[in-house]
């Protein structure tokens, strides 16, 4: 979550704007208290790491829904799946990856920032 946060939180900056930000609510196990406290500390004391960043365009506090209750979360859920499947490479069937290609190019415009994680082995 920090990393996120960083991200948006520079991306806010640049546009010399502020970003409220909505995820998508963790499963049984929430966290959601510990990433708030999270975000207070940021505010105050920075990121630390690398790149050790204030959080200051980040308004209010952490917000979690649903993702069946939110059409947004579910269409974020659905970009980062895309992306993640054209990233791996997944798809053998070039039926599948030209319309994979194609859904992007559509949506490529609208999308400022990603990146696919993963994991060492």
């Amino acid at each position: 979550m920090r990393w996120v946060l960083e991200d948006i939180d520079e991306y806010a900056s640049d546009r010399g704007e502020y970003a409220l930000v909505i995820a998508d609510e963790p499963g049984q196990n929430s966290q959601q208290s510990q990433y708030r406290a999270d975000l207070t500390g940021y505010r105050q004391f920075g990121t630390g790491g690398w790149r050790d960043r204030r959080i200051t365009r980040v308004v209010d506090t952490l917000h979690f829904a649903p993702s069946l209750s939110s059409r947004l979360v579910q269409a974020s859920d659905l970009v980062a799946f895309l992306r993640h499947r054209i990233s791996t490479k997944v798809d053998g069937d070039p039926r599948a990856i030209r319309a994979n290609t194609r859904l992007w190019e559509r949506l490529a415009g609208r999308i400022h920032y990603f990146r696919t994680w993963s994991p060492p082995h």
